[in-house]
């Protein structure tokens, strides 16, 4: 047998001593191979700080495209990718692989979801004979914290806009958000 593993053009002829030569027979064997599809670095998930993910293909010598606003990419559409990209909210993140006279990979999508690190309280919930100060943090850069001390759920819109510590000197439900 003979491996081919590239679009090839083979040719043969048969002879034998004493023989006259065969006619040539050739024969175009097109491979058209698949261009692995994209990986991204790190893995789609849920974060508290921006990434900056890293798009590649295995396949050597092939391009990649992307796009974030959900529609999907091709040879065509998308940005072609060069740097790492930032994502720095929410995003799907979409990518497809191509190389000339190869088959585009299939479009991979990943959604990077950042999600606001939960607010810490210092000192933390106990049973304390003084009043107490306390402080409500965010592992999340520039995240803004809403509160509440009556027991109710705090959002990105109900509640007290954290701006610094608060003093409970009762039996207090302190309930905190971040976002």
């Amino acid at each position: 047998p003979v491996n081919i593993g590239v679009t090839t053009t083979l040719k043969a002829i048969a002879y034998k001593s004493g023989w006259s030569d065969s006619a040539v027979t050739s024969g175009l064997y097109t491979i058209i191979l698949p261009v692995i599809a994209p990986t991204f670095t790190p893995a789609v998930g849920t974060y508290v700080n921006a990434q900056t993910v890293t798009i590649t293909s295995a396949t050597s010598g092939a391009t990649i495209r992307y796009t974030t606003d959900g529609s999907d990419p091709s040879a065509t559409v998308g940005t072609v990718y060069t740097t790492p990209v930032n994502i720095g909210v929410t995003t799907t993140l979409k990518a497809i692989a191509y190389r000339s006279g190869w088959s585009d990979s299939a479009v991979v999508s990943g959604v990077y979801t950042l999600q606001a690190s939960a607010p810490v309280f210092s000192p933390v919930p106990a049973t304390y004979t003084t009043v107490q100060t306390v402080a409500i943090t965010s592992a999340t850069s520039g995240a803004l914290i809403r509160y509440t001390t009556d027991g109710s759920d705090p959002s990105a819109t109900v509640g007290t806009l954290y701006s610094g510590p608060i003093m409970v000197g009762t039996n207090t439900t302190l309930k905190a958000i971040a976002y």
